[in-house]
């Protein structure tokens, strides 16, 4: 056990020698490595500068929906022709880089030489925050000035690209709602002319409704004179009667007037004439008035009942060809209205309104690299343990040469 604690101590004191023996040469790689990181950092190293662009995105095309969000039928299948795609953070994120943008901003900014539409688009960083809507747009270069141009001018192409991506799909679904605007209009148009033709036809809806009402009312007229004239055959009856029984046997009553000599002087002169065969003359002319009232009445029913059977089927004609009208037309209202609510998409910067620029990249004059500091401390550790481990190897390979000499 205490030979052990002694060879221990002793190889743990022969390795302090060692580096006490040699630490002029370890710190000479130190310095060594310590000025050559430094000459690297600081003089040959360019400085990198960062410059970033903050924007904040919202999903304006759930805004530039129609309101008439809850419309049935026709509206529903506009609304779904015409609907913007759902935009996410994540899909402004990937679009910021999209070829488009970066050939466009290679363009604008002559960077064919230095950049093309790959290398570019892995020289800038995209960043979101969470629970925000916010992106940042980074880039690194050893031009601070030239990196914030670059930047600005990436975001300036990409507000344009969703602008016009947008307009883009407007466009499709314009394209597509004028057309079959078209086909509505034609289909308005047919159902109007027949409309037009069958309102133009003799005995329409009107007419036959005014001939239905003269009807009716010449019917009432009828039913009236046979209540008078059942009234008169009555009161004809109850006369003959009444003459009968008076003067069975004589022809002709005759009362001859008396002179009545009023408070004027004036005399009036009271005759009674009745005949049996006279009455029932009457009687029978009544008889033939009502049969022939009765038989009008009839027929006029007969009539009414045609017209009235006619005139609901005009007229159900006319609801059916009013109806086809009002559907054209409804359904040309729509794709007028979609139409124009497309025109004005078409016409709106909806890249401004979607996406908003919080902050601008501007040049800054602080480099995030070469970190000078870093570099000169990792070259310290790293040389100082280089010359711990030169100057192992070198006492090493003193101690073994003269056993390899025997």
């Amino acid at each position: 056990m205490e030979d052990m604690q002694g060879m221990e101590e002793i190889s743990l004191r022969e390795l302090i020698e060692v580096l006490l023996k040699r630490k002029e040469l370890i710190a000479m790689i130190t310095a060594v490595s310590i000025f050559l990181a430094g000459i690297v950092s600081f003089f040959i190293l360019d400085p990198v500068y960062e410059t970033k662009m903050v924007l904040m995105a919202s999903n304006f095309s759930e805004r530039l929906q129609s309101t008439n969000l809850n419309g049935d039928g026709i509206d529903n299948i506009l609304n779904a022709i015409s609907k913007q795609p759902q935009m996410t953070l994540e899909t402004y994120r990937q679009q910021i880089t999209a070829p488009r943008v970066m050939r466009e901003t290679i363009a604008d900014l002559g960077l064919e030489e230095e950049y093309d539409v790959e290398k570019l688009a892995r020289a800038i960083t995209l960043e979101t925050i969470k629970d925000t809507n916010l992106i940042t747009i980074k880039m690194q270069h050893n031009d601070s000035e030239k990196a914030a141009e670059i930047v600005n001018k990436v975001g300036e192409n990409f507000v344009e690209f969703v602008s016009l991506k947008a307009k883009e799909q407007a466009t499709r679904a314009s394209t597509y709602v004028e057309s079959q605007m078209a086909i509505e209009k034609e289909k308005l148009d047919e159902e109007l002319l027949k409309l037009k033709e069958f309102l133009s036809q003799p005995r329409g809806t009107s007419e036959l409704g005014n001939e239905l009402s003269a009807r009716l009312a010449q019917v009432t007229a009828f039913k009236t004179r046979l209540v008078d004239l059942e009234i008169q055959k009555e009161a004809l009856t109850a006369a003959i009667a009444e003459a009968e029984t008076v003067a069975p046997n004589a022809d002709k009553l005759m009362v001859k007037p008396n002179n009545i000599i009023n408070g004027n002087g004036s005399s009036s002169y009271i005759m009674l004439e009745s005949s049996v065969q006279v009455l029932k003359i009457e009687k029978a002319q009544v008889d033939a008035n009502i049969k022939s009232t009765k038989t009008k009445i009839a027929e006029t029913q007969k009539l009414i009942e045609t017209l009235q059977i006619e005139l609901e089927e005009k007229r159900h004609q006319e609801r059916l060809l009013n109806q086809n009208v009002n559907i054209a037309q409804n359904t040309f209202d729509a794709f007028v209205k979609k139409y124009e609510e497309l025109r004005v998409t078409e016409s709106s910067q909806i890249g401004d309104a979607t996406i908003t620029v919080i902050s601008k990249a501007y040049p800054t004059t602080n480099p995030i690299a070469p970190k000078k500091a870093m570099n000169v401390a990792i070259a310290a550790v790293l040389g100082l343990m280089i010359g711990v481990f030169v100057a192992f190897f070198m006492e090493y390979w003193k101690a073994t040469e003269s056993q390899v000499q025997k």
